[in-house]
């Protein structure tokens, strides 16, 4: 009778080894799988909430950045600053090309919330709160006026950036009071920190 239970015991040892040699593979790939899974939704998770590849559209950022570079933005944690190079919906300028509102442009940051925005247009000047602006990122002075006027001070209210191109007389931005105008921060996608294409271009903004 013992010998018969030792027997059955021996017997089903065996056959759940063989069960575990046959599972373990599926096993292993349905992990692998899951492993798999969670990193595309962390890679995308990150690509929504953190970072953001952009493509630049048109001359306006020139010579910072070119037509069809593309920079890496992230919004963590971002608070505006000045000189700050940002991505930002431009929900009242139609884009030229697709006809749609909302569309990203790229623009740098001039003034903040309560900040006197102030033009010189003969001179190529720009100041704020009163005091000139040294600009060596721009491709040539202010001189485009859009609908603003020299002498005249813009008051950037509340929650809300001016942002100009870096070339300012091919650039459509906050000067443009009707379509782009003071700019909600809500509508600021990110600051773009790093350029990776063209490859011989890649760099930190």
């Amino acid at each position: 009778m013992s010998r018969n239970k030792n027997l059955n015991e021996k017997l089903t040892e065996k056959a759940n080894e063989i069960s575990e040699r046959l599972t373990r593979p599926f096993a292993d790939a349905l992990d692998w799988v899951g492993s798999l899974v969670y990193a595309v939704l962390f890679m995308l998770a990150l690509n929504l909430f953190v970072f953001r590849s952009i493509t630049v559209d048109g001359p306006s950022m020139n010579e910072t950045l070119q037509d069809q570079d593309k920079v890496i933005t992230t919004n963590f944690f971002y608070t505006p600053n000045y000189g700050d190079i940002v991505v930002l919906q431009a929900d009242k300028l139609r884009n030229q090309s697709t006809g749609l509102y909302g569309e990203p442009i790229i623009k740098r940051v001039i003034g903040l919330e309560g900040d006197t925005i102030r033009f010189d247009f003969d001179k190529g000047e720009v100041y704020r709160n009163g005091e000139l602006l040294s600009e060596d990122y721009i491709a040539q002075p202010t001189t485009l006026a859009q609908y603003c006027e020299s002498g005249v001070d813009y008051v950037v209210p509340e929650h809300c950036v001016f942002v100009m191109g870096d070339n300012r007389n091919r650039s459509r931005d906050s000067r443009d009071l009707p379509s782009v105008g003071y700019v909600d921060t809500d509508l600021i996608m990110g600051k773009a920190f790093v350029r990776v294409y063209p490859f011989d271009s890649i760099g930190l903004l």
